[in-house]
């Protein structure tokens, strides 16, 4: 439109009509007037739109050119890392000469900034031979030539070596002397034989030393005694746990030691003494009762639990690793040895964690009414809720509801643990222990010889903890430290129902479908532990 004005009002065709009468009137100056204007405004309009393109077009220059700048800036830098690294390998090469390796630059290489080039032309002067300083060339060394080896790479670490094995301890009680501040003799002390004892009525003094130093003693006690203070280098606290064979670890090795007996009086049997090292497998280092079982065995004798539960223990204890906890309904400690005899079977069908023992003797009961007269129904009740309350098991296993072979307690120990499961859950039943140990729902209950829902367990499977060794096999060896109870016809079955057969007389987790396992359709997942239990000592 601009265009056309132009050429209309301002054009070729304006100015013949200006020229063509001579004259200029109104009009015409007035036109010429708005097409002089016309005309300056297009060209500062172009000079405007020529100076933007400019700018642009400098712009854009200015963008390119530092681009490039960039570019020649990062091959510089990557060309410099290239000869650094390859002056480094040159300046290696020349401190470190070999056999083969040029020191000399080639003859076109350039001369350094401030180096004379060398001349190209004659010289009128003879040459001289110039001797190279000399330098010594080391003698030539040929590595052994590498063996691909067949090992796969290992980890970019030196892996520790591993430690090394502790050596067996040493039994030293043969170099031990023992004087007693009531000048008895002490020799059954140290006669390997826990049959014979001396009885302390009150506090005593055993006084020990040995010709090397002692690490441990091994300490066997008729019965439970009690707390008493071992000192030598230092003073250590000892029986507390209440265990009758008893390993003590010293703190500070020493060849003079000090047994301060309880003033409450106490019966001792045996004292061992150790070097620095792994006692030998026949000293019991026992732990404490388990915090939370997953096995509770409830035993009514000693020697029961390998009669007539057979593979349990060494099965779930040692081959499956169960935590399994055993509690007997009655004490030996007016009968010995069976104490002692009670330990030896259980350390040796791999229980560790000492068993809980009450304070119910062991009397004959040849009738379940008979029994009850003795124990009572309550009492023996409350131990059961006890115990199920205290280790908060997933399977809980008992005897015959029949005895056995009749005998008034087994009978009255399966009888009880049926109502015991039942009330260990009922908050309002003996307060005393739900204070301590809170509630507890057992999910599965065994007993031996149950008839209903009853599985055969099978203990001539060979257990890779005992080399092999069956279930049976070990029930035998932990019947065998039993001696006392050999004069009777007892013997543990090879096979037939007695020793294999259990009946699930209560289960939260409904039948077992496979069997032979008791743990079928369990796990600590599915039945945590109660919260809020108190500790127990």
């Amino acid at each position: 439109m601009k265009k056309w004005y132009n050429n209309a009002v301002c054009g070729p065709q304006g100015v013949r009509e200006q020229g063509a009468g001579g004259r200029v009137d109104g009009a015409t100056t007035r036109r010429g007037a708005h097409c002089a204007s016309e005309i300056w405004y297009n060209v500062f309009m172009d000079d405007r739109d020529l100076a933007k393109d400019k700018r642009i077009k400098i712009l854009i220059t200015g963008i390119i050119l530092l681009f490039t700048a960039l570019l020649i800036a990062t091959a510089v830098l990557i060309l410099r890392f290239s000869l650094d690294e390859t002056d480094s390998i040159s300046s290696d090469a020349a401190h470190d000469p070999s056999p083969g390796t040029m020191l000399s630059a080639p003859p076109d290489a350039p001369v350094s900034p401030g180096l004379s080039q060398p001349s190209t032309q004659p010289s009128s002067q003879p040459e001289t031979a110039v001797p190279p300083p000399p330098s010594p060339v080391p003698p030539e060394i040929t590595a052994p030539p590498l063996q691909p080896s067949s090992a796969p790479p290992g980890p970019i670490y030196e892996m520790p070596p591993p430690p090394e094995p502790v050596p067996e301890a040493t039994d030293i009680t043969d170099s031990l002397t023992v004087r007693l501040s009531d000048g008895r003799r002490s020799a059954s002390l140290l006669d390997r034989n826990y049959s014979t004892r001396l009885v302390f009525n009150s506090e005593a003094i055993v006084e020990i030393s040995s010709t090397e130093d002692i690490h441990a003693l091994y300490v066997i006690w008729a019965l439970p005694p009690g707390e008493w203070e071992l000192t030598g280098s230092d003073t250590q606290a000892c029986g507390r746990d209440g265990f009758i064979h008893e390993f003590i670890a010293l703190d500070h090795p020493t060849s003079e030691l000090q047994m301060h007996l309880p003033q409450t009086g106490s019966t001792l049997s045996d004292i061992y003494a150790f070097t620095r090292g792994t006692p030998p497998d026949w000293v019991q280092v026992w732990r404490p009762p388990l915090w939370v079982a997953d096995l509770l065995v409830l035993p009514t004798h000693a020697d029961d639990e390998h009669l007539f539960f057979v593979g349990v223990l060494p099965y779930y204890a040692a081959e499956r690793g169960y935590g399994v906890q055993v509690a007997y309904l009655t004490h030996h400690w007016n009968q010995p040895p069976r104490p002692h005899e009670l330990l030896n079977g259980l350390w040796e069908v791999g229980i560790r964690n000492y068993p809980v023992i009450s304070d119910f003797r062991d009397r004959l009961a040849n009738s379940l009414d008979h029994a009850i007269s003795i124990y009572g129904w309550d009492n023996v009740v409350g131990f059961h809720v006890e115990m199920l309350r205290r280790f908060q098991p997933l399977v809980v296993v008992g005897h015959d509801l029949n005895g056995e072979y009749g005998h008034g307690v087994h009978m009255l120990n399966a009888r009880t643990l049926i109502e015991a499961v039942e009330l260990a859950a009922d908050e309002g039943y003996h307060p005393a222990s739900f204070e301590r140990y809170g509630t507890w729902d057992t999910p599965k209950l065994y007993l031996h010889l149950y008839r209903q829902n009853s599985i055969t367990m099978d203990w001539g499977v060979p257990l890779d903890a005992f080399g092999g060794a069956t279930a049976r096999d070990m029930a035998v060896a932990g019947y065998n430290h039993h001696i006392s109870q050999h004069r009777w016809a007892f013997r543990v079955p090879a096979t037939g129902p007695r020793g294999h057969v259990f009946g699930l007389a209560r289960s939260l987790v409904g039948r077992d479908v496979r069997g032979g396992d008791m743990f079928e359709n369990i796990s600590r997942s599915r039945f945590p532990v109660e919260e809020g239990i108190m500790s127990f000592d």
